[in-house]
């Protein structure tokens, strides 16, 4: 049998429904080995898209979504997604064609050491010489991508190495080799019990919730331990997604552009319980501000990341649901529990208070973010999944949009990768296709990636998309605006595309939204029907995201809005 054959053989046993990607010379073979497989292979249009597709995938699925593309230019369009996905903690396996062995390091057609461009950026990444050691390889990466923190893994296979004959014993169910799936260690139970007494001595926690939450399946672990002991929740961008925002105690997303409640939270604690987080400064600022005058508490399950941004009181190594249950095991011999303390109900008022403020700013009947983000809110079924691409869009979602339940948003949190909302919106319809998915969009961001309607008309898989149509690369401008003395340059998108006719050239409907009641009404068509959708929102170009922390500030150095007297009772 040929290597590629096994190769196949093995991705089916593991599970693996679809692929997505593009055919080139030199991933041929798996194309031809897949001809006669269950795996359904989904051509897209750009491979960048592809890979983000399989993120979308991997992130409603809860196990590696799969890419190909052929060597060369092929293999280095994937690299965004690689580094994106290796960010955000999401497993990947890729696999990409290789020139012929005998060619290799010759500068052949379409030659170049994908492995050497993004070792730095995956969990594992190795070109396989071998056809004997495709099979294994294989199983190796895909158990490798969800061991531990998950992430991106690579292999790189030469044509001739697929096209190997190879014994048929490779086609027997293959165990990963010890070295891809070491466990974390076991949590001290000595550091648990400091963290339990130091949570015991706090007048003021906070739980600083990041995606490792969600990764390691802990929503009920926190949330459990914050009611305990009266605790607000806050979330990083990527720890959005991990707890329901309607519960009483969760307060919303921190740091650069996060909720003022939750800022504020984080501002009076007396310490801070960090659980699956890598503390980056969009979330809490200059390290020695965010850790002043408070205890920290770090759990994490990759070490490196314990103590790297934010020095810690105490640090613990291992699977947030693991040690998470060894805390509410041994927590109410510490401490009972405690009410909910008038502190999280100011926050919370708070929080009320410019929701109310935002949405009455500009009138009942201007269209402005903040009312489309509300909109779609009341809308969209509880279990709707919403992907964001990235920009000022991406911040009014993060800001304004209520997760109710955990893995319904899905964003670009840690490179911040424009374009990837739309192809993570039709990789998460294609691993849930009875649910309504919906991508929420900038301009800037949705014409980077926009030929994925053409994947989404072919294939059946309606995605319904929000373009926040402001002819401008909103974010980019409000920084020029705010920070580089208004000196507008190149951020201006000139008004020539009409997405309109755009959207309808790829096969998907589109509608131009002139009303709040006509975005209303053709969500709520969009939805009843499960039908592909565009809807072209006009922002105004000056609107801004707000709050904000400027750059190298810490939380209370927060702008808000002119108007919203807020900022005095961050002092106090």
């Amino acid at each position: 049998m040929k290597a590629v054959d096994s190769l196949v053989h093995q991705m089916a046993r593991r599970g693996v429904e679809v692929i997505f990607g593009i055919p080139g010379g030199a991933n041929l073979p798996l194309y031809d080995s897949l001809y006669d497989s269950s795996i359904q292979s989904i051509l897209m249009k750009h491979e960048q898209q592809a890979i983000h597709a399989a993120e979308g995938y991997a992130r409603v699925k809860g196990k590696p979504g799969l890419v190909t593309a052929t060597s060369g230019p092929g293999a280095t369009n994937l690299i965004t997604g690689l580094v994106n996905a290796w960010m955000d903690s999401t497993p990947v396996v890729a696999i990409t064609g290789q020139v012929v062995r005998q060619f290799m390091g010759t500068d052949a057609f379409q030659e170049a050491d994908i492995v050497g461009l993004v070792l730095p950026h995956t969990k594992y990444a190795t070109t396989v010489m071998d056809p004997h050691r495709l099979a294994q390889e294989f199983v190796n990466a895909y158990e490798n991508a969800m061991t531990g923190r998950q992430g991106p893994v690579l292999l790189d296979v030469p044509r001739d190495v697929m096209q190997a004959d190879v014994d048929s014993t490779a086609l027997h169910d293959l165990l990963p080799e010890k070295q891809f799936v070491r466990r974390p260690p076991a949590p001290s139970k000595d550091l648990i019990a400091s963290a339990c007494k130091a949570i015991s001595l706090s007048e003021r926690p906070v739980i600083l919730v990041g995606g490792g939450v969600y990764s390691s399946n802990a929503t009920r672990e926190v949330l459990r331990l914050a009611e305990i002991i009266g605790a607000p929740v806050v979330t990083t961008t990527p720890g959005k997604t991990a707890v329901p925002e309607d519960h009483p105690l969760v307060l919303g997303v921190v740091g650069m552009h996060g909720r003022l409640e939750a800022d504020l939270a984080i501002i009076e604690s007396d310490l801070v319980l960090c659980v699956g987080t890598r503390l980056s400064d969009r979330a809490v600022g200059p390290p020695k501000d965010f850790s002043s005058n408070k205890r920290i508490i770090h759990i994490d399950v990759d070490p490196s990341e314990v103590g790297k941004n934010v020095s810690v009181d105490i640090g613990i190594v291992g699977d947030a649901k693991e040690v998470l249950s060894m805390i509410l095991a041994d927590i109410e011999s510490y401490v009972d529990n405690r009410p909910i303390e008038d502190k999280v109900t100011k926050f919370k008022e708070i929080g009320r208070s410019y929701d109310e403020y935002m949405i009455n700013e500009m009138g009942s009947s201007t269209i402005t973010s903040w009312k489309v983000v509300s909109i779609l809110r009341e809308e969209l079924p509880r279990d709707a999944i919403v992907t964001t691409g990235v920009g000022q869009h991406q911040m009014w979602a993060q800001l304004f949009y209520r997760v109710y339940e955990p893995g319904t948003f899905i964003t670009s949190s840690g490179l911040g990768t424009m374009g990837f909302g739309l192809p993570a919106a039709f990789g998460a319809k294609v691993a849930a296709p009875e649910r309504i998915v919906v991508d929420m969009d900038g301009d800037g961001s949705f014409l980077m990636t926009c030929q994925t309607l053409a994947s989404i008309a072919e294939y059946g898989y309606p995605v319904i998309v929000v373009v926040f149509d402001n002819r401008t690369l909103g974010m980019v401008r409000q920084w020029q605006d705010m920070f580089y003395r208004k000196r507008i340059k190149d951020s201006d998108i000139p008004d020539l595309t009409d997405i309109i006719k755009l959207s309808q050239s790829f096969g998907v409907e589109a509608v131009f939204v002139d009303s709040l009641e006509s975005l209303r009404s053709s969500v709520r068509r969009a939805v009843a029907n499960d039908e592909a959708l565009v809807l072209d929102v006009p922002i105004h170009k000056d609107e801004k995201v707000y709050p904000m922390v400027p750059p190298g500030k810490y939380l209370s150095d927060v702008i808000v809005p002119p108007g919203f007297e807020v900022h005095a009772k961050l002092q106090t």
